[in-house]
């Protein structure tokens, strides 16, 4: 996305958030922190439980999938509305 639209969709979502009633935002607010603080060291994780425990295995594979998921949480316009 160019950096106009992204501009814009962040001031849409921003714009929708505040329309929000308080418990929903605040419901919203709350689990997108939550993602957030854990996310990237759940990912750290189950890295290090793959290393610990021998050969490339389904943890890593997990780990994969987690540390994407944490890439694409980091390109969400969310964080700037909340």
């Amino acid at each position: 996305m160019a950096n106009n639209e992204t501009q814009n969709a962040g001031d849409a979502l921003r714009t929708a958030m505040q329309k929000l009633n308080p418990t929903t935002y605040q419901e919203i607010r709350d689990a997108f922190h939550a993602i957030g603080d854990n996310l990237k060291p759940l990912a750290d994780a189950l890295e290090t439980a793959d290393a610990d425990h021998g050969p490339e295995g389904p943890l890593l594979e997990e780990h994969y999938l987690f540390i994407q998921m944490y890439d694409l949480f980091r390109k969400s316009n969310l964080g700037a509305a909340v």
